[in-house]
């Protein structure tokens, strides 16, 4: 089952995009039931760009690409060491790990709801779980440190 889907329309063609599977860096997304791995590079500001997506290039004989590059749904900006990072402002829904836990790079730590949805923030690293800077409720900005790994 996909974590999340899309509808985007983009240079008036519509599209359906699935995202697979999300780990902070890399991803699987199902454009219109064709599967693609995705490198993100960096993380987006918003779900809804600002401005509208600009229409797929065409080559010099005319023919579209297959698939457009997607926007993808907000994810953290790259964690320094082992830092949980907020990838949206949001309120925190629930904490899956305590302090002095051990926590697999990928694994889901932090739920928090934005724009009505429920995204899981998994752990940038492996290691043991050294401070948690949120509780459930708690408001929080994009790029705000939710918790700390150690990865010693």
């Amino acid at each position: 089952m996909p974590m999340k889907k899309f509808e985007l329309t983009v240079g008036g063609k519509d599209y359906k995009i699935d995202i697979e599977k999300f780990d902070g860096k890399q991803a699987v997304v199902n454009v219109d039931g064709k599967s693609y791995e995705i490198d993100v590079k960096k993380a987006a500001e918003a779900v809804l760009p600002r401005r509208p997506p600009s229409p797929p290039a065409t080559d010099t004989q005319g023919v579209q690409p297959t698939a457009p590059e997607p926007p993808l749904a907000p994810i953290a900006s790259t964690p320094s060491g082992g830092q949980v990072i907020a990838p949206m402002p949001g309120m925190v829904l629930e904490i899956m790990v305590s302090v002095g836990d051990s926590v697999v790079a990928g694994v889901p730590v932090v739920k928090i709801e934005a724009m009505k949805m429920e995204n899981e923030i998994p752990a940038p690293v492996s290691g043991t779980v050294k401070e948690i800077r949120v509780k459930v409720g708690d408001r929080v900005s994009t790029d705000e440190t939710l918790l700390l790994i150690d990865q010693g």
